[in-house]
């Protein structure tokens, strides 16, 4: 592409000519649909608000409402295997009745209620809690009659006696031998306890039985009114159950304005209530219905600001949409330039890919060179150590060589005296001096010999003696103690040339740690740590010296940092130590010990043998 080329402005359009007067027109035409779609949706969302509010404010009542009655519900079925209203059913004698009078009084203290009595299989009072109670009769109420036939009984009513609302639970007393019914525990509640806890809620309520009638109000004057006209079936049974004093219940003037699904807006007698939203919610266990109402008046408010409030975002919708428009036209020709410098920085991303791609090329070849010649270093160290103790060693062969000379010398002596004897035993001498001088050019050839970095199950004891023989002579020379305290037979994961120049190293430095010591000892101790995969050896080399410098401590494995003078040491081997332990799944560590001097772990894989074998 050639940024140079000339792209030319496209001529003004109908809709650039004429945009303003679009906008002023489309104003005038929508916003006048628009306040109507406004108030429909937010008068709607409002309801769906309120009507989810007094739902939610019906299940709680509800749910109270449940709680209560249960709690109350199962008290007479406790009291059905209480001995002793068994035995005042089952006997019926005047003592028994004025001891069951105290006892029921009891019960009714300790639950609550508001009266507890027991009832023959014919229905009389045989003892109540309430004294004018007791020369009454039930048989013909709904709560005897389940009782009676071995149910559990339930029953609201206005009151037998006294005209006070209540909810009547009933359970059968058993025979213990027969299972006849033998007597029935009924338990009352007042309705007005059960009612209490939500008089004074923001939503108001009320319950209909059955029949439609208003048993429970926030309205105290909408009590024991109909929302529906009584039929003939349903006053008789009232008039059958004594469930109310009469049969004929003023009727409370609902009128239905609107139908909205689950809801309904409904006018009530009673100033505030001409427009209300009405939610009712059945309560099947007991038959009867549950009504909540809301106020609309309040939504006026919120309906009215909402719409305000769209308005406003619709007119700044629409005139942002103009000043879009309009920028987008005027802008036309920077785009298309933005488009040319995008496909200008997609050829530069192409090249400094290309330029990235061959640059890790040149970092991985000279990674590969770099891992060659670590390893070339990590050979050339050992030599350098060998080395080092190129004259330790030459001393230590010198002995045996001299002794070898010697025993010669001798042995062609006695060999011209005949003394055949004193041949055989310089010979002897001279064979043992020999193994010793191929033992420690075993070692030295061992250590010296390049690996392939594999690893295996190796012996740990053998890696330690080999490593200490080679430093032994110096450890003489210099009288330094060495203790060495391993489990036998440990086998570790790992090479077993690399791991000697690893120890090797590790002495090494002790004892060039220890060379002004007044206390000259060299600790190894090994300790096998459990973990959760694989168990591993602890490998802990600990001198007498001076120990390290904290400041140091960060920097003792970077590669040419050193604390020993000028051409004594590069600062290359702990560096190198700890790549071939890293290489091997271990870990090098250092610090310094509990006693003073340096203390150094090797952590390695291990297994121990098996001790039962």
């Amino acid at each position: 592409m050639n940024p140079e080329v000339d792209i030319p402005y496209p001529p003004r359009s109908w809709l650039q000519d004429n945009i303003k007067s679009l906008y002023i027109a489309g104003l005038l035409v929508l916003i006048p649909l628009w306040l109507l779609v406004s108030w429909y949706t937010f008068t709607k969302q409002a309801q769906e608000n309120l009507h989810i509010q007094v739902e939610n404010d019906l299940i709680l009542f509800a749910d109270s409402l449940d709680s209560e009655l249960e709690k109350y519900r199962f008290v007479p079925k406790m009291l059905i295997m209480d001995a002793t209203l068994a035995l005042a059913a089952s006997n019926g004698s005047v003592l028994q009745k004025r001891n069951i009078h105290d006892h029921l009084n009891h019960i009714r203290r300790v639950t609550a209620a508001d009266e507890v009595f027991l009832l023959d299989i014919q229905g009389n009072t045989m003892a109540s809690t309430t004294l004018d109670n007791q020369t009454l009769n039930y048989d013909h109420t709904p709560f005897f009659q389940a009782a009676i036939n071995g149910s559990s009984g339930g029953f609201f009513t206005l009151g037998v006696n006294a005209g006070i609302r209540g909810y009547y639970f009933s359970e059968p007393i058993f025979d213990i031998n027969t299972d006849d019914v033998i007597g029935v525990v009924v338990v009352k509640v007042n309705m007005a306890r059960l009612e209490r806890g939500w008089l004074n809620k923001r939503t108001p309520m009320m319950i209909t039985d059955e029949y439609g009638i208003v048993i429970a109000s926030s309205v105290p004057s909408w009590l024991f009114t109909s929302r529906q006209s009584l039929s003939q079936v349903d006053k008789q049974a009232i008039k059958n159950t004594t469930k109310y004093p009469s049969t004929s219940f003023p009727e409370l003037q609902t009128q239905v304005i609107k139908e909205l699904g689950a809801a309904r807006i409904v006018s009530l007698p009673k100033p505030g209530y001409q427009r209300v939203l009405e939610v009712n919610l059945p309560l099947s266990e007991l038959g009867w219905q549950l009504y909540g109402h809301g106020n609309l008046r309040n939504l006026d408010y919120i309906i009215q600001r909402n719409t305000a409030l769209s308005l406003l975002v619709f007119i700044l919708i629409v005139s942002l949409a103009y000043v879009i428009v309009q920028r987008r036209l005027q802008f036309q020709e920077t785009l298309i330039r933005r488009e040319i410098n995008q496909a200008r920085l997609q050829q530069a991303k192409q090249t400094l890919e290309l330029r990235v791609a061959k640059r890790t090329q040149d970092l991985q070849d000279r990674n590969d060179e770099l891992k060659q010649a670590q390893t070339e270093l990590i050979h050339a160290a050992k030599l350098a150590t060998l080395g080092q103790m190129a004259t330790s060693v030459t001393h230590e062969i010198n002995q045996p060589l001299t002794a070898i000379q010697t025993s010669a010398d001798n042995a062609e002596q006695w060999l011209q005296r005949d003394n055949y004897q004193r041949v055989a035993n310089n010979i002897s001498n001279i064979k043992k001096l020999a193994k010793k001088m191929a033992a420690i050019t075993l070692h030295l050839k061992t250590f010296g010999r390049k690996t392939d970095n594999s690893t295996s199950w190796v012996s740990l004891d053998e890696a330690v003696n080999n490593a200490v023989q080679l430093v032994a002579l110096r450890c003489k020379q210099e009288q330094i103690v060495l203790f060495i305290n391993c489990h036998q037979g440990v086998q570790v994961l790992a090479d077993l040339v690399r791991l000697e120049q690893v120890l090797i190293n590790l002495l090494t430095n002790a004892l060039d740690a220890m060379l002004t010591s007044k206390i000259k000892q060299l600790h190894i101790d090994c300790k096998v740590e459990n973990h959760h995969q694989m168990p591993q050896i602890c490998l802990q080399v600990t001198d007498t010296g001076t120990g390290i410098n904290p400041e140091h401590l960060q920097q003792l494995f970077d590669p040419f940092f050193t604390t020993k003078g000028t051409g004594v040491g590069l600062g290359l081997g702990l560096s190198i130590s700890y790549s071939i332990i890293d290489a091997m799944g271990g870990t090098l560590s250092g610090d310094n010990g509990p006693q003073g001097g340096a203390q150094f772990c090797l952590r390695l894989p291990c297994k121990e043998p098996d001790r039962g074998a």
